[in-house]
């Protein structure tokens, strides 16, 4: 009986916290300010800045699936002007993100 329970809590608390992540994505617009943001995801994993161009990114790991959902939100002059959302099962992996070279 109490293995039932736990795996209905275990149950809630995934859909639960699914449901936070997608209510945080809907919160996002274009124009938003970079502090806006913050107040939504927190501070980013990772931060990449070029020519006036920045993104954030932010990844959480899903316990059934093992992917990592990953958000990337790009700043220009200081406004969120894209939005790019994918899952992983490579923590390292990024799909914007040269090849490193190896000499």
């Amino acid at each position: 009986m109490k293995k039932i329970h736990v795996l209905w809590m275990l149950l809630f608390l995934v859909l639960s916290t699914s449901c936070v992540s997608v209510n945080r994505l809907m919160k996002v617009q274009e124009g938003m300010s970079r502090q806006e943001i913050s107040k939504i995801f927190g501070t980013p994993e990772y931060r990449r800045f070029d020519r006036g161009m920045e993104e954030w990114e932010y990844r959480s790991l899903s316990l059934i699936s093992g992917e990592y959902k990953v958000v990337v939100i790009t700043f220009e002059d200081g406004r969120v002007s894209g939005m790019d959302t994918f899952t992983t099962r490579d923590f390292q992996e990024h799909p914007l993100l040269p090849a490193p070279c190896i000499h």
